[in-house]
């Protein structure tokens, strides 16, 4: 009787479906990472909605939009001892009344009694692809990030400080007259003051936009930057707690998407907007 001898994969025929199967993971990686940046995408345009119309109801209850930043901390500054920005005030907007209401608005932000409640990370300030960078390193006041700013206009860009001063409702602490315009930009020789839908300590309204609401940008997404070499300055872009040079606002000197850093006079020369000078990484 003859016998028949079953007949295995050879060594080359198991390397070539090894090939295959491996060509395959290849063509499909690139497709599920598509899907789940689409996934990231699709919620952080969901958590720009929700607020949007947090945003909007609390117009709708207040008669305005919230005020960008509340006091500074500076003796001239009707609002001192209650700094707060535009993100506290629409917490209740989107179901964070406990939080809102566990606040203490009788301390500065950063206040032992603030401590817990401002490192609450709130999904619904952060795009998930930005994760990495919206955890506040170990800064003497670390606190809770997020992704977006809402639109401070031009206001720090080639005013004169008296006039600015006027606007948010501070007068002149040194009275010596008018004040040096604030720094330009690089590159820029002018630039006209053409207003903002969030301010210090002023709050404005549809009402206020002369160009109508779907001409004005609101807010907008805030991608978290590196430090400087060698630790000498903190970005503190979307750092939305704190009102120190508006950490939570963004100006629109340049257009959306520039690779240009945005500027705020007041963060010092040579510094773009919210660099700080001082503290560790």
């Amino acid at each position: 009787m003859r016998r028949r001898h079953a007949r295995g994969f050879t060594l080359i025929e198991l390397l070539v479906v090894i090939a295959i199967i491996g060509v395959l993971i290849a063509l499909l990686l690139p497709a599920v990472q598509s899907a789940r940046e689409a996934a990231r995408r699709a919620q952080c345009t969901n958590n720009f909605k929700q607020l949007g119309l947090a945003l909007h109801n609390y117009h709708d209850v207040n008669g305005t939009f919230p005020i960008g930043r509340m006091g500074i901390g500076y003796n001239y500054s009707p609002n001192r001892g209650q700094r707060r920005t535009w993100a506290f005030s629409v917490l209740p907007y989107f179901e964070q009344t406990t939080m809102f209401n566990a606040l203490n608005f009788s301390w500065q932000f950063y206040e032992p009694a603030n401590t817990t409640i401002i490192r609450m990370q709130l999904t619904i300030f952060q795009c998930p692809s930005d994760q990495p960078s919206i955890q506040e390193p170990d800064t003497p006041y670390p606190r809770g990030k997020g992704n977006f700013a809402a639109n401070w206009g031009n206001t720090h860009v080639a005013q004169d400080d008296a006039v600015l001063l006027k606007a948010w409702g501070w007068p002149n602490p040194w009275n010596n007259g008018p004040m040096a315009l604030q720094g330009l930009p690089p590159g820029a020789t002018n630039y006209l003051f053409t207003g903002a839908p969030f301010k210090g300590n002023v709050s404005t309204g549809i009402r206020d936009m002369t160009d109508g609401s779907s001409n004005t940008i609101l807010a907008g997404e805030v991608i978290m930057g590196p430090n400087a070499a060698g630790g000498q300055y903190y970005d503190h872009r979307g750092d939305i707690f704190n009102d120190d040079l508006n950490c939570t606002m963004f100006m629109t000197y340049t257009t959306p998407n520039s690779k240009i850093p945005d500027w705020l006079g007041g963060s010092g020369a040579g510094r773009p907007w919210c660099s700080y000078g001082g503290l560790p990484n």
